[in-house]
């Protein structure tokens, strides 16, 4: 058992010494409103609606936006999700309503918007086009 809990100490030490607190902001009423850290070459930012659930969440590196980010409503749906590779677009974009239906899809590709789709209040596609 002490063994068991020493790894996990160690564990858990090494894994927040990998992350800097950058900075926090806050709501008015001294709720967390924002916090940033950095983790290796990348920093990391979450963003806090008033009512103390997760607004977004994304990355930087280098200056640029890399990797997911995601934004999300006031109820906590995820209403869209997006990627970006040294600052450029990339990937699927998702896009869905506070219900969780979705709303509209985009693909990009080596940065250039490849293909769109549109949906219907109950998800069915109502248009589709390619570029």
């Amino acid at each position: 058992m002490k063994h068991i809990l020493l790894i996990l100490l160690v564990a858990l030490t090494t894994g927040l010494s990998a992350q800097e607190l950058l900075g926090r902001e806050y709501w008015p009423d001294g709720t967390l409103r924002a916090t940033r850290y950095a983790e290796g070459g990348r920093v990391h930012f979450i963003t806090y609606h008033e009512n103390g659930k997760v607004n977004a969440v994304g990355c930087f590196l280098n200056g640029r936006r890399d990797g997911v980010w995601k934004e999300y409503s006031q109820n906590g749906v995820l209403v869209a999700q997006a990627g970006f590779r040294n600052g450029e677009r990339q990937g699927i974009w998702e896009f869905r309503s506070e219900a969780d239906v979705p709303k509209g899809r985009l693909t990009y590709i080596g940065g250039v918007l490849a293909q769109g789709e549109e949906y219907d209040a109950v998800g069915m596609i109502t248009a589709q086009r390619a570029y």
